[in-house]
């Protein structure tokens, strides 16, 4: 594909978008398919030639539109909010066209200062704290998703509380001493938190106690839940090191008691040392 077919397929693609978005609640919100049906309607292997851009768009519409649950829907009311808009899109052109594995400042400054400052305006729109600013020891990154998000600030949590817990060994003692905490590291989660915490301690390698929470606290977490779950850690020698608290679970809309679970955080924290405290927002 060249400059012109590009620019000529773009514009048809566009076109297309702004057709699907202006009809998209006359479209049915999910697929009537059955499981596999893509494989059936697709060839067995790659094509050895290419296609014209329109019979690309025609295969859109009868192959893959018939598979898709329509998320931007004004009828779609599952799940939670995923929305898309034009000037959105425009950037993911951009970010298409620019793409690079721009994993630090050197391999492309515009990308990292970019992202920093944008994090830095969503912690003043949020009016969070000076400490979350990048100007302070804060400043945010930008994740692909919500579970990808916890499993990084997990692993922080977890290097974080041993780093903490085992200063001023060295050598085979400080290994040894890090491989026998590691074994007893416990993250925690209320039960009506996103199943992405539980699987975030599988990948980080650490247990996961989940805290029952009551329908009469409208299923939200209450300190003394939380109290009860980390005497039972402290009995067993287990060292609780991340909690993963709500504010509107998946399943429930849920909002935690944050006050007294902070309460109960700092009564039970090891000495010197923090229990990461994450929060996880439904918007």
């Amino acid at each position: 594909m060249d400059s012109k077919q590009f620019r000529e397929a773009a514009t048809s693609a566009i076109d297309e978008i702004i057709q699907y978005y202006d009809n998209i609640h006359e479209r049915r919100v999910i697929s009537n398919v059955e499981p596999g049906y893509l494989k059936k309607i697709l060839p067995d292997g790659p094509p050895e030639e290419g296609e014209s851009w329109a019979e690309i768009q025609k295969d859109i519409e009868s192959k893959i539109m018939p598979g898709l649950t329509h998320w931007q829907s004004p009828n779609f009311m599952a799940f939670f909010p995923a929305s898309s808009t034009y000037p959105g899109m425009l950037g993911e052109l951009y970010s298409a066209a620019f793409t690079a594995p721009a994993f630090n400042w050197i391999c492309s400054p515009a990308v990292t200062e970019l992202e920093t400052v944008v994090m830095d305006w969503l912690a003043k729109l949020l009016n969070l704290p000076d400490c979350y600013l990048s100007s302070t020891h804060g400043g945010g990154v930008i994740q692909g998703s919500a579970s990808e998000a916890i499993v990084t600030v997990m692993v922080a949590a977890r290097d974080k509380y041993l780093r903490e817990t085992t200063e001023g060994l060295s050598g085979i003692e400080l290994e040894d001493a890090i491989a026998y905490k590691r074994s007893k590291l416990v993250a925690l989660g209320s039960e009506m938190a996103h199943s992405s915490t539980q699987k975030a301690a599988q990948i980080a390698g650490v247990r996961f106690r989940s805290i029952p929470v009551l329908a009469s606290n409208d299923f939200a977490m209450t300190g003394d839940d939380l109290e009860k779950v980390l005497k039972e850690c402290k009995s067993q020698g287990l060292e609780p090191f991340y909690l993963t608290s709500t504010l509107g679970t998946t399943s429930t809309c849920a909002v935690d008691d944050f006050a007294s679970i902070a309460t109960v955080l700092s009564k039970y924290a090891p000495p010197d040392v923090q229990l990461w405290f994450a929060l996880n927002t439904i918007i």
